[in-house]
């Protein structure tokens, strides 16, 4: 048997090879070896996978795969059909970083409101006489570059997806005082209402919000959900954060809204072009964008545990079991189990 690995976010897979050679199973780490993901597929039992994209030629060359397990929540690099088809598993992480994604947007969100990285960027640069067009008596004196500022209580948290992470940031963020309403047709109202949000049509998050936090999957209905016709919805001066997959944001359209000052900023932890990414990206020109590294997953204690459960997965799909956290479940009639 043999097992094809490509990882991003962790520099060794000594814990898998031990694991699967304890199975008799061969690793192949492309990674280390620069090898070709294409060629390695067609005779691997287990694809382990990251970054790269595993599309419909990738998957019909297989001879006798099993299972595509992903190291994320988000498998949007998988032809999922197409795996579907040719009776493979296709697994993901789960909610196994939920509680730090939940913690970053938070930290985004308040590092917005209350224009941090403004204030921290106009202290340390100087100029103070120029920037605030007076003379500075005081460094308190700088408190004027950044308002009006609101307090919590008079702010609407508008949260776009309300699953494991919309749900988690829903509770933190109203333990702080934030109002909350949420989006989400895939989830019933009176479960929101649970959380302590209010649930409203997508229409209503854009009106009504001076914050909106992005925790939904990118789909074909979520791609490019918020463009320049959302922007211009939504009320002028207000924030958007995205810790979920940059392509569910028009980027291009963001950049104008930022320009014109219709979003007084913008906290992304994901662009549309991550891979490669492109350093001339206009939004890394903008003073009020905060920009992270697509990390917001990221723990020491979820970070094993992300290897753990794609581990588990690889090996329940080559002993013959279902793998946990099937995301494609109809692939079980197709291979007649149940």
């Amino acid at each position: 048997m043999k097992a094809v690995i490509e990882h991003a976010t962790f520099t060794e897979i000594g814990m898998e090879r031990e694991a699967l050679g304890k199975m008799g199973v061969e690793v192949v780490d492309i990674v280390e070896s620069g090898a070709d993901i294409r060629k390695e597929a067609v005779d691997a039992d287990a694809i382990m996978i990251e970054t790269l994209e595993i599309d419909k030629e990738i998957i019909d060359s297989t001879t006798r795969c099993k299972i595509i397990a992903v190291y994320a929540t988000g498998y949007d690099n998988i032809d999922v059909k197409a795996a579907t088809e040719k009776g493979i598993f296709v697994t993901n992480a789960g909610n196994y970083c939920s509680e730090e994604v939940q913690d970053h947007a938070l930290a985004l969100i308040m590092a917005s409101v209350r224009k941090l990285f403004l204030y921290s960027q106009a202290v340390k640069s100087g100029n103070w006489e120029k920037k605030l067009g007076r003379p500075v008596r005081s460094l308190l004196d700088l408190k004027d570059l950044g308002v009006p500022i609101k307090g919590i209580p008079d702010i609407t948290l508008g949260i776009f997806g309300f699953g494991r992470i919309g749900r988690g940031l829903c509770r933190k963020a109203r333990c702080i005082g934030f109002k909350v309403i949420a989006h989400d047709p895939l989830v019933p109202a009176e479960e929101m209402v649970k959380e302590g949000a209010t649930p409203v049509d997508f229409d209503e998050l854009l009106a009504r919000s001076d914050v909106i936090s992005i925790h939904a999957p990118l789909t074909e209905e979520t791609r490019h959900r918020f463009s320049y016709n959302e922007f211009k919805k939504m009320k002028r001066g207000a924030i958007l954060v995205n810790a979920s997959r940059g392509a569910i944001v028009n980027e291009e359209a963001l950049i104008k809204a930022l320009k014109e000052g219709q979003l007084q900023s913008a906290a992304l932890d994901v662009l549309e072009q991550e891979t490669p990414p492109s350093e001339d990206n206009p939004l890394f020109k903008l003073d009020n964008v905060i920009v992270t590294p697509h990390c917001a997953f990221y723990s020491e204690r979820s970070q094993m545990e992300l290897r753990r459960r794609i581990l588990n997965q690889a090996m329940q799909a080559l002993r013959g079991e279902v793998p946990d956290n099937l995301v494609n479940k109809e692939v079980l009639a197709k291979i007649g189990r149940k």
